[in-house]
């Protein structure tokens, strides 16, 4: 028997770098995986809470659905489905909400940064949606969500949501386990404090479809350090796991199979560090991280030898990032593919409309079993 996968994405558009290591990357593994069934959605309910002009979000959809296609999910191995294409996920949302305690999606830390981020529209869907994204996920069954670290609270509350409708009705909700994305999470390009993230503007991420020109004069404005704050520097080299991993025979306490991983301790340097030495000590840690992504070991041990020595010059490791990431194979595959799909729109609806028949098929089954088991079928 197959393990269903279930993940989404907000259609912000174009995606960028973050999204790809972040989740598209693993979900091309787990799509050729014959044990795992992958359902893969473009969330865009998830997107209305942000109060997005219909055009803008119709071109969205358009755009995250051809970076889909371009990074190399296949209709034919996958399901590549339109959230709002199939009811089902709105109704079980609502027979969510009827056994999800306020006081969960008030503890939710996204609800808060958002609720500053959109204060003119605060609404109900920014606090109900991690509702939305359980029945997401419950609604086909999924035992495996693939997710970053960042969304391992996210992910436990939809096994919290599971469990509360499980005890009043009897278990029929799968809790679903993580997948956790190895790759670190990537930080933006103006402000390495905050994720990357096409709300932060054009300057803060890079598109997968930025051409050679646009990805150069994005890494050239990256801040990083001068090279003389020397506490700072101090505390990355000591604290910086991937650091340790990879140059001071740490490789037995952090096994390279477990994947990157980011620094947990954050708020501890941030508190030690100050406001304005953590933004810089943020600043090296993503440019280190991209080196990590995108060059050899050879490149990063030179890196943090001269940084150690207080002899960097940040320009040559720019250039050097700049022209790993132009000439990254699967980026370079992405562009060429991108460029051809784009010509054919009507394609790219007719994959989303057939995806989503598949997924409403699956939808449909386990909705009407739910229902019976609530007394409303």
């Amino acid at each position: 028997m197959k393990h269903i996968v279930f993940s989404g994405i907000q259609p912000s558009g174009q995606l960028h770098i973050g999204n790809y290591f972040g989740a598209i990357q693993s979900w091309i593994e787990l799509q050729k995986d014959k044990t795992h069934d992958c359902i893969f959605a473009i969330v865009d309910y998830h997107a209305l809470t942000e109060g997005p002009d219909p055009k803008e979000l119709e071109q969205r959809v358009f755009d995250t659905a051809v970076d889909f296609l371009a990074c190399g999910l296949d209709p034919k191995k996958s399901i590549v489905m339109l959230q709002s294409f199939v009811p089902e996920h709105t109704d079980l949302a609502w027979i969510l909400n009827c056994t999800t305690p306020v006081a969960w999606l008030e503890r939710v830390p996204t609800f808060k940064e958002k609720s500053e981020r959109f204060a003119n529209n605060v609404n109900m869907g920014l606090m109900d949606y991690p509702v939305l994204m359980a029945a997401d996920i419950l609604l086909y069954n999924a035992e495996v969500v693939p997710v970053g670290y960042d969304q391992l609270p996210h992910l436990e509350l939809t096994r919290e949501i599971a469990r509360s409708f499980n005890s009043r009705y009897g278990k029929i909700l799968i809790e679903p386990k993580d997948k956790i994305t190895p790759t670190p999470k990537i930080m933006s390009l103006i402000d390495p404090t905050k994720k990357m993230s096409k709300s932060l503007g054009p300057k803060s991420y890079i598109a997968l479809a930025d051409s050679p020109a646009e990805i150069e004069n994005k890494i050239k404005a990256m801040p990083t350090a001068t090279g003389t704050e020397r506490h700072v520097i101090t505390e990355f080299l000591r604290n910086t796991k991937e650091i340790n991993t990879e140059f001071k025979d740490m490789a037995a306490k952090y096994p390279p199979e477990k994947g990157v991983k980011v620094e947990k301790d954050l708020s501890a340097i941030a508190n030690r560090l100050g406001q304005k030495n953590f933004k810089t000590f943020m600043a090296i840690f993503n440019f280190y991280m991209l080196l990590y992504i995108f060059t050899e070991t050879r490149d990063r041990r030179k890196f943090v030898d001269e940084l150690s020595g207080g002899n960097i010059k940040f320009s040559e490791y720019k250039k050097l990032l700049t022209e790993k990431i132009v000439k990254y194979p699967a980026f370079v595959k992405f562009r060429k593919k991108r460029a051809e799909l784009v010509k054919n729109p009507k394609e790219i609806e007719n994959i989303l409309k057939q995806g989503s028949k598949k997924a409403r098929v699956q939808a449909v089954r386990n909705l009407l079993k739910i229902k019976k088991k609530i007394g409303l079928a």
